[in-house]
């Protein structure tokens, strides 16, 4: 097999980071808007995003493996890692936090994250902006409707 030229290696891995941190920023805001509106307690919002983080770790490494084997290791290892980060980061307040504080703070790591994706997609400017906002701002609104409605 051809070794595969730097710049080709590196696209692959920024791809499957922004697939992988996308996915896990949509499992967090999943879980943390459904369970703040169902009134759960702050330990377990962090519990449920951490754990999901690590269950997307493994999930996203493993479905990236076994769809591409020839990759490697390491774009397996990246949309993991991206993946965990993606989900975990935005919950760590409610690691230390409640309430509002903690809803402020999560939503601003949401932000940041939403924005790193955005810088790093392929399309640039303000179609990735609103994309990728848009459609994290819907995935939000309808979790929290299912925690309203649970």
């Amino acid at each position: 097999m051809a070794p595969v030229p730097v710049a080709d290696r590196a696209a692959e891995l920024k791809r499957v980071a922004t697939f992988g941190a996308c996915d896990g920023l949509g499992i967090v805001l999943g879980l943390v808007a459904g369970m703040i509106v169902s009134h759960q307690a702050a330990h377990a919002v962090w519990a449920a995003a951490l754990s999901g983080g690590v269950a997307e770790f493994f999930s996203m490494a493993n479905g990236q493996r076994i769809s591409d084997s020839r990759s490697g290791w390491l774009p397996p290892l990246a949309i993991g890692a991206a993946s965990l980060a993606g989900c975990a980061l935005p919950a760590v307040p409610y690691s230390f936090s409640s309430g509002t504080a903690a809803l402020i703070l999560a939503l601003a790591l949401c932000a940041a994250v939403a924005g790193v994706i955005s810088w790093a997609r392929p399309e640039k400017g303000a179609l990735a902006v609103v994309e990728t906002f848009g459609l994290l701002i819907v995935t939000g609104i309808a979790c929290g409707l299912v925690g309203l409605w649970l």
